[in-house]
């Protein structure tokens, strides 16, 4: 299992604000102009959208963690 510290490094190695941005945007764009039949065609697989989503559970849950360790400032709980 990972911990808080390398799930960030990892996110931050593999996705950049713009992916995130393009990713969710393609994403609600395809689900919402489709009547949830599924994607269009939106040059994104659904991995890598679920590969997103993924990453941004567990980059909240790492953030949380770290912020309990007091190793980060954060919002609190």
């Amino acid at each position: 299992m990972k911990t808080a510290q390398q799930v960030l490094e990892s996110f931050y190695e593999h996705y950049n604000v713009d992916k995130i941005k393009l990713t969710l945007l393609e994403s609600f764009q395809g689900y919402s102009l489709n009547e949830k039949k599924g994607f269009l065609e939106l040059n994104i697989s659904e991995q890598e959208v679920s590969d997103v989503f993924d990453g941004l559970i567990e980059l909240v849950t790492a953030v949380r963690t770290l912020i309990e360790q007091g190793k980060i400032e954060g919002v609190r709980a």
